[in-house]
């Protein structure tokens, strides 16, 4: 029985440090982005790689533990949260690597008046990655109710932003190259708020025993 705590209690703890992680990468490639700071590129790139290991070395053991010790209730549903939620967090850090890679690319590259749109979401991504982590780190699905507003802000931003952006283009034909990055990194934001919505329904589920739509 000692055993099996200390599992569960180790499959927690690195759930945690790769959501952590992986909010920070998110949090650093678009600050990255918007001040053409390409030193954090490297250690974005090198993070990913850390997350990689990661999802293999926590999904293995989640398996060891259904494996050898078939938990019930509350472990059960810990587990298959932690194994939901570690896919999710690998394409968020994915993410997060493509806007790294966009930042290296643009370095040398002229800066347009639509990259100013790209902050406010970043910000609102990030928020959403810190408050699902922090419900799974502290079993409690408070704040919860927030994370609806915010990915309804990423969602309805994101198609305000491409608009302008395309209205941006058609003015200025010399800033597509660039413009079409600013359009990809909108919508990586997107997807890592849908992203921290599943995460979110998963979290509550292991918190409560019942399913929700969060969205």
């Amino acid at each position: 029985m000692k055993r099996f705590v200390e599992d569960m209690d180790t499959l927690v703890s690195e759930t945690i440090a790769m959501s952590k992680m992986t909010a920070g990468m998110i949090e650093r490639s678009v600050r990255s982005l918007m001040t053409g700071d390409v030193s954090l590129v490297e250690d974005i790139i090198d993070d990913f790689d850390r997350i990689d290991r990661y999802d293999s070395e926590i999904e293995v053991m989640a398996i060891r533990i259904l494996t050898l010790y078939q938990p019930t209730a509350v472990d059960i549903r810990t587990v298959a949260t932690v194994m939901k939620c570690i896919t999710y967090l690998e394409r968020m850090a994915k993410y997060s690597k493509n806007i790294a890679k966009a930042t290296e690319y643009l370095a040398d590259k002229p800066s347009f008046e639509p990259k100013k749109l790209i902050g406010p979401m970043g910000d609102t991504a990030v928020s959403m990655v810190k408050l699902v982590t922090q419900g799974f780190e502290k079993r409690s699905v408070d704040g919860f109710d927030r994370i609806v507003d915010m990915d309804n802000y990423l969602d309805d931003t994101m198609h305000e932003n491409l608009d302008e952006i395309i209205r941006f283009i058609g003015e200025n034909p010399d800033s597509a190259d660039v413009c079409s990055y600013y359009i990809s990194i909108i919508k990586f934001l997107e997807r890592v708020g849908d992203h921290a919505c599943k995460m979110a329904e998963k979290v509550t589920f292991m918190v409560t025993g019942m399913r929700t739509t969060i969205s």
